[in-house]
């Protein structure tokens, strides 16, 4: 994993929190520079975890020439805000998650594993979309629906549980996972389908029958 940011005390306070989930093998004070450290590694980091300042909101260049070159590795954005056109420019660019700067220790180090796997965690909530096109504005791009929609093995397992009415703690219990893991699996799959809670998502289940 590659921490890229300008804040070099909040890079080293990622790295402390990450310890023990993560290996971080290099640093960077921007995407520019997180690509340069990329072409200087090998093997190639899979993740890059970037703290967006805020006069840089929406300023994704750096982001799509690191998926050009290099499409396998995630990249994961961090900002303060978390405006329905800021997520729709991170996943237009190629972002595979973007969270909040205030997202808790344990909730970021299990989206990042699940994002290392392959997963996609885009943290806006499903009402914002609503709200957005309630007053008249441009509904989310087709990309976006398609990320919500595109469900991993796992979240299509989790779905059916939602929809036989299983607690987060049964799930867990029946995958073999912790069930912090479950939660943010849950959160996840909820932002794929575009609803705001569990009911919501077991009657979108019985709607695709």
């Amino acid at each position: 994993m590659i921490l890229a940011g300008e804040n070099g005390v909040f890079r080293a306070g990622l790295k402390h929190v990450l310890a023990g989930t993560l290996n971080v093998v290099g640093e960077a004070t921007s995407l520019s520079e997180a690509l340069l450290v990329l072409r200087g590694l090998e093997p190639v980091a899979d993740l890059i975890v970037y703290d967006q300042p805020e006069a840089l909101a929406q300023h994704f260049e750096p982001l799509k020439r690191i998926r050009r070159e290099f499409p396998a590795v995630a990249v994961v954005i961090l900002a303060d805000r978390m405006e329905a056109a800021e997520v729709d420019s991170a996943v237009a660019a190629g972002a595979s998650g973007f969270l909040p700067k205030n997202i808790s220790p344990t909730a970021l180090a299990l989206s990042l594993q699940l994002i290392t796997l392959g997963e996609n965690l885009f943290t806006a909530p499903a009402s914002l979309w609503r709200g957005q096109a309630a007053n008249g504005e441009r509904p989310p791009p087709d990309n976006v629906v398609a990320v919500r929609q595109s469900l991993s093995r796992r979240q299509r397992q989790i779905l059916e549980y939602l929809e036989a009415g299983l607690s987060n703690r049964a799930i867990a219990q029946k995958l073999d996972v912790a069930e912090a893991t479950v939660k943010v699996h849950v959160r996840s799959l909820m932002q794929k389908i575009n609803v705001d809670n569990r009911t919501q998502a077991a009657l979108w289940a019985k709607n695709q029958k």
